[in-house]
């Protein structure tokens, strides 16, 4: 193990730094607070020689908290891979690539969020993407890990910088989908936060970009709830009158 020490930058410029350091042809990530299962090296191994060892970006299957050996089950509804990427939102500690990809494609320092799957997006412009089903990676649920509202924000500034860039390889149906989900994303954090006029908009735009999302009931109950829960407070403002 080398340490390599310099002063906070963030993630995406200490990622870059430890490529760039980096003394063999594969690279993989690890985060602090998450794990690898004892065969995740292994699984990258065996995958890379199943495909000649060819230079790709190649990804793992996640476990949540514990290791189980079911499939791990990808959004497949692609056309091609960056489709994929913004489908299945693959952190960085899933990734394994070689050192000269990723000297060649860096981190963007300027993006805090969704740094990875920009990143992603970029390669596989020029590069092929494999993975397999094994969750070889185990990330580990903690409540100074959940993502706020903030963070959600930026979130969809990254995502929408991908799109713009990729207007051409995304699908319009691909597009609103995803947009569709970060906006519900927001709402939720909105909603956790009081700020119910402002978690009604987003879920709006969550609806009306997306109409035929899975979720739109699931949508329509909240907005519901927001109504009542917002007359309630109406009401009894009136009563202190």
């Amino acid at each position: 193990i080398k340490y390599i020490y310099q002063k906070n930058q963030e993630r995406s410029a200490a990622r870059n730094k430890g490529i760039k350091n980096a003394n063999y042809q594969w690279v993989c990530f690890l985060d602090s607070d998450d794990k690898y299962h004892p065969t995740h090296l292994e699984e990258f191994k065996k995958l890379i020689s199943k495909n000649n060892k060819q230079p790709a970006l190649y990804f793992c299957g996640l476990g949540k908290n514990i290791y189980d050996n079911e499939n791990y089950h990808y959004n497949n509804t692609h056309k091609n891979n960056i489709e994929f990427v913004l489908l299945n939102t693959v952190g960085t500690p899933r990734a394994c690539s070689t050192k000269k990809i990723l000297l060649e494609h860096k981190f963007n320092e300027t993006l805090f969020i969704g740094e990875d799957m920009e990143l992603w997006a970029r390669i596989l412009i020029d590069y092929e993407l494999y993975f397999h089903h094994n969750k070889t990676f185990i990330q580990l649920e903690h409540e100074n890990r959940s993502i706020n509202l903030a963070s959600s924000n930026e979130c969809l500034k990254t995502l929408k910088y991908i799109l713009r860039n990729n207007k051409e390889g995304v699908r319009k149906i691909i597009k609103n989908e995803v947009l569709s989900n970060e906006y519900f994303n927001i709402s939720k954090h909105y909603l956790k936060k009081n700020k119910e006029i402002s978690a009604l908009n987003y879920l709006l735009k969550s609806i009306f970009i997306n109409l035929r999302n899975r979720k739109n009931r699931h949508k329509l109950l909240l907005i519901l709830s927001i109504f009542r829960l917002y007359k309630s407070q109406v009401l009894n403002q009136y009563r202190k009158c």
